[in-house]
Parts: C-alpha cells; structure tokens; sequence
C-alpha cells in the first residue's frame, strides 16, 4: 500500500467521521436515550455505522472510476445520510424480532 493510499483513506475516515457526528448532531438522534450509557452506545453505534457506509461507498464509487476527490465527497454524504438510515434498519430488525419472540 502506498502512502498515497494511506493518506486518502485517512482523510476518508476524517470526512466520514465529521459527517458522521453531524448526522447524529443535527437529526437529534441522542435525545432517545435515557441514561448517559444509553447516549454513548447510540453515539457509537452511529458513527461506526457512518463509517461504514462511507467506507463501502467510497470503493463503489473509486471503482467506478469518478476519482478520489469525488469518491471522498460521495463518502461523505453517504456517511451523513447512513446515520439515519443504518438506525431506521436496526430499529427495525429488533421490532422484527421482538415480535418473534412475543410468538413463541
């Protein structure tokens, strides 16, 4: 891997960490919990999943061959927007499952 790469994927993890936290800031996704606890799992969860996305996005879209600056970008949003989605589909599988276990 060369340096090049290293520095791209750092400024990768910097965006999408920063889109990330804005993402969960500005949806207001921190006031569901009750305890500190609860706040900083939400947190976690949040930005890992952000990072996620962004990550997967980002090789999409270099593969692709848009370039690395706009890959970056593209990243970015996608980790924005993965904060709400990735939490929608997790909110969602344990309904799925709750309701399972409510029929057994």
């Amino acid at each position: 891997m060369k340096l090049e790469d290293i520095f791209v994927y750092m400024v990768l993890m910097i965006v999408s960490f920063i889109a990330g936290l804005v993402g969960i800031v500005t949806k207001n996704k921190l006031s569901k919990a009750l305890n500190l606890k609860g706040k900083f799992t939400l947190f976690l969860k949040g930005m890992l999943g952000s990072m996620f996305v962004a990550y997967l996005v980002f090789e999409i879209v270099n593969y692709l061959n848009f370039g690395i600056k706009l890959s970056v970008a593209v990243g970015g949003f996608a980790a924005y927007m993965g904060t709400d989605a990735l939490l929608k589909i997790e909110q969602l599988v344990e309904k799925l499952i709750n309701k399972k276990m409510e029929k057994l």
